[in-house]
C-alpha cells in the first residue's frame, strides 16, 4: 500500500472519529465546571439503557465530573475502533474491556498502566476476587478493574428429563463417572434411530476452548507457564487425558449424529435444555435470569461440575467478566479513574449487575452479595466465585490461543488429527504468536 494512500485512510479515518465523538456532541450540556470524560461501553439494548441510568447516578452525585458515552461493539480477537482512535490522538477517556484482552491490548501498548492511579484513590487489587485482578496484570502492571465477575461454570441438571428416565431420585452426577452413565441413560431415540434427546455433549461448554479450559483443569491439566511465558497444552498428559474424555462421547454417539440433533437447537426461549432435547449442561450465572424470563415454570437443579473421581475434587471452576481500563492518551485518567472506581465498587452498580445483567461484581466485599443470600441456584455461582483460582492464561496471544484451540478440537472430533497432534499444533502454533507479539 502506497505512503500516499495509507495517510488518505488514516485521514478519513480521523475524520470517521471525529464525526464520532461529534454524536455526544447532540446531548445535553454537562452543568458548567464539570470536566467531560468520554466512556465506550460495548452493550446496546436493555444492559446499555442499565448503564446509562447508573452514568446518570454518578454524575448526579459528581460535581466536577460528567461521563458521555458511546457504544461502541467489542469482539474477544480485537477491537479496531479503539487501537486507531489510540493511534488517532482521540482516544476515550476509559473504555471497557473483556478480562481476556486485557494483557494482549496492554502488550499492544493501547492501554496506560493503573498503579498510580490504584494508589492515589486507595484502590488495591486485594479488593478484587483473586483471578479477576490477576487477568489485568501483565509484566508487574496493573491495567484494568474488573467491574463484573464470571464464574465459570455451574452444572445444570433438567429435573423433568429426569423425571421421565426415571431417574430423579439418584439426583446429578457428582463425578465423571457419574455423568457417563447418566449421559447414557438420558439419551433417547425415535423408532426410526433419531435422537430425541441426549444426556450431555463435553464439548458444548460455551463453545470448543471453553469447553477445553473447563475439562482441561478438572483433569488437573495446566494450559501455560506464566513464569516463562510457554504454552503447554500439548504437553501436559492431564489435557491429554480430558480431551480423550470429550472426544469418547463422539465415538459412544457419533459427532456427525449429534451434530444433526444439535442443528435444531435454538436459543433464549427456544434453548434445548429448556425444551429437554439436553438434559444436562453448562450454566453461566446469567442462564438463571433468562429461564426465570422464558421458563419459569422449568423444573431444573444447579450443582457444581462434575470432577473425576481419580481427581477427588471440582477444579473445573475459572473466573471472567468485564473491565475497565483508561486508554494509552487519555485527557482524563484521574478522573476516568475515579469513574472506574465508583463502577467497580459502588453498592449501586453492584446491584446492578446482579439485578440487571445477572452477573456479580468482581469487588469482593460489595454489599450487593446480600442479594445472593437464600438463593439456592445463586449460591451455587457464589461459592464457585469464592473458591475458583483459574483464568484464562493471562498472555498477549489469548484471542489466538482461543482460536487455536477451537481448531484443535473440531480437527479432533472431525478425525482430522489424533488429540496429540491437534494439541501439539495448537501449543506450537500459539507459541509462535505469543513469542512474535513479545519480540522473542
Amino acid at each position: 500500500m502506497s505512503a500516499i494512500r495509507t495517510g488518505l485512510l488514516f485521514a478519513a479515518f480521523a475524520l470517521g472519529m471525529a464525526a464520532l465523538f461529534s454524536l455526544t456532541g447532540s446531548q445535553p450540556a454537562p452543568p458548567p465546571g464539570k470536566t467531560i470524560v468520554n466512556v465506550w461501553h460495548p452493550w446496546p439494548g436493555d444492559q446499555g439503557e442499565e448503564f446509562r441510568r447508573l452514568v446518570d447516578v454518578f454524575n448526579a452525585g459528581n460535581p466536577s465530573i460528567h461521563v458521555r458515552l458511546l457504544y461502541v461493539s467489542n469482539n474477544l480477537s480485537s477491537n479496531q475502533k479503539l487501537f486507531l482512535s489510540i493511534s488517532a490522538g482521540m482516544p476515550p477517556d476509559c473504555t471497557f474491556v473483556d478480562g481476556p484482552q486485557v494483557c494482549e491490548w496492554a502488550a499492544r501498548g493501547a492501554l496506560a498502566p493503573l498503579d498510580d492511579l490504584m494508589a492515589a484513590q486507595e484502590v488495591r487489587n486485594e479488593d478484587f476476587w483473586e483471578p479477576c485482578w490477576r487477568q489485568n496484570r501483565f509484566h508487574d502492571k496493573t491495567y484494568a478493574l474488573t467491574y463484573c465477575a464470571d464464574p465459570n461454570f455451574a452444572f445444570f441438571w433438567n429435573k423433568d428429563a429426569f423425571r421421565k428416565a426415571g431417574l430423579l431420585e439418584g439426583g446429578p452426577p457428582k463425578t465423571l463417572e457419574d455423568l457417563d452413565r447418566l449421559a447414557k441413560a438420558l439419551t433417547a431415540f425415535d423408532a426410526n434411530g433419531r435422537m430425541t434427546r441426549i444426556g450431555f455433549i463435553p464439548w458444548n461448554v460455551f463453545g470448543y476452548a471453553n469447553s477445553t479450559f473447563t475439562w482441561g483443569w478438572a483433569f488437573g491439566g495446566e494450559f501455560y507457564d506464566d513464569a516463562h511465558e510457554r504454552i503447554v497444552c500439548g504437553q501436559d498428559p492431564h489435557i491429554l487425558e480430558a480431551v480423550n474424555w470429550m472426544k469418547s462421547y463422539a465415538r459412544e454417539y457419533g459427532f456427525e449424529k449429534i451434530n444433526s440433533f444439535a442443528e435444531g437447537f435454538g436459543d433464549q426461549a427456544d434453548s434445548p435444555f429448556i425444551r429437554g432435547k439436553i438434559a444436562m449442561a453448562a450454566g453461566h450465572v446469567s442462564n438463571i435470569k433468562l429461564f426465570k424470563k422464558y421458563a419459569p415454570n422449568l423444573d431444573y437443579g444447579v450443582v457444581p461440575f462434575p470432577y473425576p473421581a481419580h481427581i477427588g475434587a471440582d477444579r473445573s471452576a475459572w473466573m471472567g467478566g468485564w473491565c475497565l481500563a483508561v486508554p494509552r492518551g487519555s485527557g482524563h485518567p484521574e478522573k476516568a479513574f475515579a469513574f472506574m472506581k465508583w463502577l467497580c465498587t459502588s453498592a449501586e452498580a453492584g446491584r446492578s449487575t446482579i439485578v440487571t445483567t445477572g452477573t456479580f461484581p468482581g469487588y469482593k466485599t460489595s454489599p450487593a452479595f446480600d442479594l445472593v443470600k437464600g438463593n439456592e441456584k445463586l449460591e451455587v455461582f457464589y461459592n464457585i466465585l469464592k473458591n475458583t483460582r483459574h483464568q484464562r492464561p493471562v498472555m498477549p496471544a489469548q484471542a489466538y490461543f482461543m482460536g487455536a484451540l477451537d481448531r484443535a478440537i473440531s480437527d479432533i472430533l472431525n478425525e482430522l488429527k489424533t488429540p496429540e497432534q491437534a494439541l501439539v499444533y495448537a501449543q506450537t502454533e500459539t507459541q509462535k504468536e505469543l513469542d512474535r507479539v513479545l519480540q522473542k
